[in-house]
């Protein structure tokens, strides 16, 4: 799956997995609703950086869902199952007013969703079946397990209709709606576990990557990109190595040994090659100008050439790294750390805080 879908909530949240997906993914959306699109001031301030940077796509299920009155039916129907214990849940929902709920959940009450996301009849029938109430005119508070089933469900729908992974940060109890059998639910759970851990340790940095740089840099190294989510899926998939096994702890060891090999020849000085060839041009053609002026000038010319050559040196080594050779997949990270990645841990708070 080259795209994926994040859920539960609008806002993308400002951590080291969201920078990872960003890299690793081709495309980022997220489910928004439609007023968003006209007052974008109501994104918070990572949010609104990465929609403008185009890092991450806002989409409103509105224009999605043809028929949402239709698609809304058979979580109505999941409502009345007996696997979905309605009287429990009505229980919790009812306690939360007093303040069950942990205090880091987004509301003492439970999690809020907009209007906007779902028809009128779904929260309805919810409210009917004492599990959410409206709290104003834009949001509903919804009781936890039920608010996280149906976003689970907006997300498979969704995500199934425009081709996007449906993902979240947090710990989801199932995806209630999918066409996969459990066994093979399951196996992708399991492979998407392995791509999670794979990725935590091969991209070490993710805190000081800058934003602003992200998404070009992206659109200019599609292939390299291809090349590292080969790499990291042949062995995401690979269903004879345990995530728990030495085998799979080296197999990443090895992904980190040649990145950092290919870091270290990005950085290795080649100035002993290059003052005799394209430093050594650039600077001869300046001599025979210099010797054609002005006296003087050519014994300028000729004090500042150690200096100027090492900054013509310096300015071809930033260029000349895209020139490596990788058979490794990992080049892709290691123009990441070289080009993109934020020089101090300074910098890299200032970023957060756009």
């Amino acid at each position: 799956m080259e795209n994926l879908l994040y859920y539960p909530y609008i806002n993308v949240p400002r951590t080291d997995w969201t920078i990872r997906t960003l890299l690793y993914y081709n495309q980022v959306g997220s489910i928004v609703p439609q007023n968003y699109f006209y007052e974008p001031e109501k994104y918070d301030n990572f949010m609104r950086v990465l929609v403008q940077n185009e890092l991450v796509i806002p989409i409103n299920p509105i224009e999605v869902l043809e028929r949402p009155w239709e698609i809304s039916r058979p979580f109505i129907d999941y409502i009345n199952t007996k696997e979905f214990k309605l009287r429990q849940r009505r229980v919790q929902f009812q306690g939360a007013k007093y303040g069950k709920i942990h205090e880091n959940k987004l509301n003492l009450n439970g999690p809020k969703i907009h209007v906007d996301k779902f028809d009128d009849e779904i929260f309805y029938q919810l409210e009917q079946a004492g599990l959410a109430r409206r709290e104003d005119h834009e949001w509903f508070i919804v009781e936890q397990r039920t608010a996280n089933d149906l976003m689970s469900f907006l997300a498979s729908v969704i995500g199934g209709k425009l081709g996007f992974l449906p993902t979240t940060d947090m710990q989801v109890r199932k995806v209630p709606f999918t066409n996969s059998s459990k066994k093979v639910y399951k196996t992708m759970k399991k492979d998407n576990l392995r791509r999670e851990v794979i990725l935590k340790e091969v991209i070490p940095f993710p805190e000081q990557i800058d934003l602003k740089q992200l998404r070009r840099f992206k659109d200019k190294h599609p292939d390299l990109l291809n090349s590292f989510k080969n790499k990291v899926e042949l062995i995401a998939l690979d269903h004879n190595i345990d995530e728990e096994s030495q085998l799979f702890k080296e197999t990443i060891r090895e992904l980190n040994y040649q990145k950092e090999e290919l870091s270290a020849k990005m950085n290795e000085s080649r100035f002993g090659q290059l003052i005799f060839g394209t430093v050594c041009g650039i600077t001869g053609a300046i001599i025979a100008l210099a010797s054609a002026g002005t006296t003087g000038a050519l014994v300028g010319t000729f004090t500042a050439l150690p200096a100027f050559a090492n900054a013509i040196h310096s300015a071809l080594q930033i260029e000349r790294v895209e020139n490596i050779t990788d058979q490794s997949g990992m080049k892709y990270l290691a123009l990441i750390d070289k080009k993109i990645r934020r020089p101090c841990a300074e910098n890299a708070y200032s970023l957060w805080r756009v």
